[in-house]
């Protein structure tokens, strides 16, 4: 007879149910600090305890937006892949650097030859969750050892290590959406994996000990297409723009007037105020249409362009800016998504100098500024 309970829980193991309840443990924390701000007449101290608290939670938040998009993509089968020949060194050592020097996981030491077949971001971002999981249910986290292993045909990347007694992965390990900490789930890393024409597994030992397996394609099988299994690049920009070279005129070194393009009132409003209070002047427009107006009777020195506008989308609007003023505004494009390698290829193509995530903020867009500035022209990111 089944466990009502087990069946409840398997019920609400839906990709909307666990985004749902890692949101709440993201934001809840919140309207706790809101209301000891309240209690406590939002003395100075507790408000700048307030504003630290909120941006933390904020950006958890986004990672764990982000993480999910990524889930719903691999689980539709539709994640873009850049599929190359490429080190294993390469995503041993991307992975490292995305943990940080703090890991003290051990990594084998660097060898030349083999190849596989895969997207180095995803698989780096794969490695790297991999060790974060096993961290978790480790008997001493430093001990994970990372191996090379497999053979020619199928390499494979080995993370092992013990786990504490009574804390041994159950079987839902690979079920479940949510990741904890707003880190990707394992049930995403082997969707990405087989996507990529491998597989994730995870390999129990007799003494103890439990081993993960990353298993790639090999280098010489070629991909279905160029970003990966039978998925195209979906491109909202016609075609390639014109990006001007060195030759061009170059920009004004100083921005004074920015052009917000975004179709969202509170967004304007926000952005507004916070690029007053830096010292610019704001132009504001609603659409591609208002847009391409404002810049018939005044000149910006800069424009913020959200992607999804009405008629007009962002991509678009992009290359027509460049096709009628060239060099002489610094373009910034305003995301709302996770600015993956796919939208930034879109945001060069269309000829767009930076990418902004919308929730980073004023400040992190008169960085970007101030860095335009002093590079050339190539889509960055913030």
């Amino acid at each position: 007879m089944s466990d009502p309970l087990e069946s409840r829980t398997a019920g609400d193991r839906s990709l909307v149910r666990e985004l749902a309840h890692e949101l709440r443990d993201a934001l809840s924390p919140l309207a706790s600090s809101v209301d000891l701000a309240r209690l406590r007449k939002f003395d100075p101290e507790v408000s700048r305890l307030l504003a630290d608290k909120v941006e933390r939670g904020l950006r958890r938040t986004l990672a764990i937006l982000d993480a999910f998009v990524l889930a719903e993509q691999c689980e539709a089968g539709n994640l873009p892949l850049l599929l190359r020949s490429v080190p294993l060194d390469e995503i041993l050592q991307g992975a490292g650097r995305a943990l940080g020097e703090s890991h003290g996981h051990s990594f084998p030491p660097a060898a030349a030859g083999a190849t596989v077949r895969a997207d180095a971001a995803r698989s780096i971002q794969v490695l790297a969750a991999v060790l974060q999981h096993a961290a978790a249910i480790a008997a001493a986290p430093q001990s994970l050892e990372v191996r090379r292993a497999g053979t020619p045909a199928q390499p494979e990347l080995r993370v092992r290590g013990r786990f504490e007694p009574g804390n041994a992965p159950s079987a839902d390990w690979f079920d479940s959406f949510r990741g904890g900490d707003a880190r990707m789930a394992l049930r995403t890393a082997r969707r990405i994996m087989i996507l990529q024409g491998g597989d994730l597994e995870f390999l129990p030992q007799n003494d103890g000990a439990f081993e993960l397996a990353l298993r790639f394609a090999d280098s010489g099988t070629p991909p279905d297409e160029e970003y990966g299994q039978g998925k195209h690049r979906e491109s909202h920009a016609p075609a390639r723009a014109t990006v001007p070279g060195p030759g061009a005129p170059s920009r004004a070194t100083g921005i004074e007037r920015i052009l917000i393009v975004e179709d969202s009132p509170e967004v304007r409003r926000t952005y507004r105020e916070a690029l007053l209070a830096l010292g610019y002047e704001v132009i504001e427009a609603a659409d591609a249409e208002q847009a391409l107006g404002v810049l018939e009777g005044s000149a910006a020195d800069a424009a913020l362009i959200d992607i999804h506008l009405p008629r007009m989308n962002g991509y678009r609007l992009a290359q027509t800016i460049r096709a009628r003023v060239g060099a002489a505004i610094h373009l910034v494009m305003l995301s709302g998504m996770a600015l993956d390698t796919v939208t930034r290829a879109l945001a060069r193509e269309a000829g767009f100098d930076d990418c902004l995530d919308k929730m980073a903020g004023p400040i992190a867009l008169r960085e970007l500024l101030e860095a335009g500035a002093n590079r050339g022209t190539g889509a960055q990111e913030k």
